[in-house]
């Protein structure tokens, strides 16, 4: 089967929540979809019929306002929500739940907001990052404890992602146009890899090229690529090795807020506020489809694990189910 450029969502493949739809993940074995919104709302969902429909499996709330990022353990044995709530002043919490059902504990609480969250490739720690600090911190994911603060970033840190095959973490960093000021502010966004392997986190490289802020990173499966999506309405490809771009990828007319690479690394998706998402073929840089059906931001995608499906999130409060099996072309 072949992408034509302009491709619908599965109409059957479709769930709501009631306010904006932040993220998204599938569960290891692919026969669950883990979606989170502004409603506080946690929703678990069966794909059944090779993904040609969702049902609602399972709706988890934790103490908080709004769920900002959910993730699965990489054994897929435990779903993790980060949510954001107000007592006064704002914070940030996690809490856990075991797959097959039971109550949610909560991992720990700390003030302050937090847009984002990783599992490490072995499950044992949960980083998380939050737009009005400039730091990343580890957890354990066991207990809550914190593990370290990775610092010096250049500005606000928007998003986090661990590599699938090592200790390594990639964390997106910058200021929001709207925000920025010039006077004393750098515009330039920043990826900032970590190498975790030692007793101490290292910093390892220092990849600029967005201007203003890295809004979403995520690495390739083997490791070797991190792709960027940034406020300046543009994705790049970088070389995890050399610290360089590979690709700039132009074409989005909105921010890029979500990003993943393809099971096999060879497409990249990417969610935009434009309200599109666009798949790129990783060799060459080249769009080679466009996925309309969303009429509000797309904030979050996430590919199946054989890859013939790729879910959304987006601000017009839907999970959308899209069919991208076969061979990808340019149409």
């Amino acid at each position: 089967m072949s992408m034509s450029m302009e491709t619908k969502p599965l109409r059957g493949g479709l769930g709501r929540h009631s306010d904006v739809v932040t993220s998204v993940a599938f569960s290891p074995d692919g026969s669950l979809l883990i979606s989170g919104g502004w409603d506080g709302l946690i929703k678990l969902w069966d794909v059944v019929d090779d993904g040609a429909k969702l049902k609602l499996n399972r709706v988890l709330k934790g103490k908080w306002d709004e769920v900002e990022s959910v993730a699965i353990s990489p054994d897929g044995a435990t779903i993790a929500g980060l949510g954001m709530g107000w007592d006064g002043a704002p914070f940030g919490a996690v809490t856990l739940w075991d797959r097959d059902g039971g109550r949610g504990r909560q991992l720990f609480q700390t003030p302050g907001k937090l847009d984002a969250m990783s599992f490490s490739a072995d499950g044992k720690t949960l980083a998380t990052a939050g737009g009005e600090a400039r730091a990343v911190t580890l957890w354990s994911a066991a207990d809550g404890a914190e593990r370290a603060a990775l610092t010096d970033h250049a500005g606000s840190v928007w998003s986090v992602a661990f590599s699938k095959v090592g200790p390594m973490l990639a964390a997106g960093s910058g200021t929001v146009p709207a925000m920025a000021d010039p006077a004393v502010e750098d515009r330039v966004g920043e990826v900032k890899l970590w190498d975790l392997s030692g007793p101490e986190p290292k910093r390892l490289k220092r990849m600029t090229g967005h201007e203003f802020g890295a809004a979403a990173v995520v690495f390739s499966p083997d490791g070797s690529k991190v792709a960027s999506g940034g406020f300046d309405r543009r994705a790049q490809i970088w070389d995890v090795a050399a610290g360089e771009s590979i690709h700039e990828l132009e074409g989005h007319t909105g921010w890029v807020a979500a990003l993943d690479f393809s099971p096999d690394g060879s497409v990249l998706a990417t969610g935009s506020h434009d309200q599109t998402i666009r798949l790129w073929d990783v060799a060459t840089g080249r769009c080679v489809g466009v996925l309309r059906g969303h009429t509000g931001n797309v904030y979050s995608v996430a590919y199946s694990p054989n890859g013939r499906l790729l879910a959304s999130g987006s601000l017009d409060g839907t999970v959308r189910l899209w069919n991208v099996a076969g061979e990808v072309e340019a149409g």
